[in-house]
């Protein structure tokens, strides 16, 4: 087999890995509604449209689509962050700081292995600068390893070596030996696709992972729950996946917890960030709703988070709440100490939520 068949076969293998995991990002997105894999499957066209442009020797096509398939995984991750992740318990922005220097010494390197400025200036500067975004993709799925478990840790890996593997391209072109660099870049970008699916269609990333056979017998809307009816509550819908924003640490093993605290740990919330609760409350009811579930979300520590937002803030966090658990045919149930409000507050919540 001589080398232009070897060519063929790898950049065949690509673009049918590549169209593969196109397929499978469509179809989780309109099964589940998650934006994030709307703008994934959009840059897995581009990068599709860039293994075309490379085998067809179009060099500037190349440039143009490898930047735009890293913005698309970018601009995905960090939609899938402000939406998934509180941003408060994880990732440092100031990491960013780095890139300007880096950037500038390899330019510097590269000249002094005799690489040509045109070349550096024209194409290998776009892909350069696309490989960057890669690393910078692959920090924040590793940096989001505590809230995404093993899906994101390894998927983080593959987008960072690919960054690598990207941010080399003046040296992979100036050195030849394409054959060795297009079967890197193949088993990369393989890598990439696989724990991208895994990842898209894990429990890591959507609320209900399998078939659930308990139905929620309770009508659709909103209640208040007495602190002494919570254990019982808890034991009929112990085998349910229920959404939960706690402070309680005795929960049922089924039940989705993010923990209301102050303190970095895993799916730990800020008490302070009601938008990122309001975010995953409504895409857990819809998500139920798709699979013809009727959702529960509990809110048991409504007295602390006003705390740190005072009761106006939360009664417009618990109606907004309400309204998405009415409109996706859902349960709100908020457990209240009705000691620690006012005779006030406590009118206000029942005219609300009840």
């Amino acid at each position: 087999m001589n080398q232009g068949e070897i060519l063929q076969i790898a950049q065949m293998w690509s673009v049918t890995v590549a169209t593969g995991t196109l397929t499978v990002l469509v179809y989780t997105y309109f099964k589940y509604k998650v934006r994030a894999l709307r703008i994934w499957a959009v840059s897995w066209m581009f990068f599709i449209l860039m293994q075309m442009s490379f085998y067809s020797g179009n060099k500037d096509a190349v440039a143009v689509f490898y930047s735009f398939f890293s913005g698309a995984l970018l601009y995905g991750v960090l939609v899938h962050l402000r939406e998934h992740v509180d941003i408060k318990s994880s990732i440092k922005p100031e990491i960013i700081g780095i890139i300007p220097p880096l950037f500038a010494l390899y330019g510097i390197f590269l000249k002094y292995l005799g690489i040509p400025k045109e070349f550096l200036l024209n194409e290998a500067l776009y892909v350069v600068l696309s490989g960057i975004f890669f690393l910078f993709s692959g920090l924040v799925f590793l940096a989001m390893r505590k809230s995404w478990k093993k899906g994101a840790f390894y998927l983080g890996i593959f987008v960072t070596l690919f960054g690598l593997f990207v941010v080399a391209y003046p040296l992979r072109v100036w050195t030849g030996g394409q054959v060795v660099w297009i079967s890197i870049g193949s088993l990369l970008s393989v890598g990439i696709a696989f724990f991208m699916i895994q990842f898209a269609t894990s429990k890591e990333f959507l609320f209900l992972e399998r078939e659930v056979g308990v139905r929620v017998s309770l009508e659709p809307g909103a209640n208040l729950i007495d602190l002494n009816e919570y254990p019982i509550l808890k034991e009929e819908l112990k085998d349910f996946p229920v959404l939960v924003f706690s402070r309680t640490l005795n929960l049922p093993e089924s039940w989705k917890v993010y923990f209301l605290t102050s303190e970095e740990r895993k799916n730990a919330i800020y008490p302070t960030n009601l938008p990122y609760m309001v975010q995953l409350a409504s895409e857990y009811f819809r998500e139920a709703k798709t699979r013809g579930l009727r959702g529960v979300v509990v809110v048991d520590c409504p007295e602390y988070l006003v705390m740190y937002n005072g009761f106006d803030s939360i009664a417009k966090f618990l109606v907004s709440l309400k309204d998405f658990a009415i409109t996706n045919e859902g349960v709100l149930l908020v457990v209240i100490d009705e000691g620690a409000w006012t005779p006030q507050q406590l009118v206000i919540l029942k005219r609300l939520l009840e």
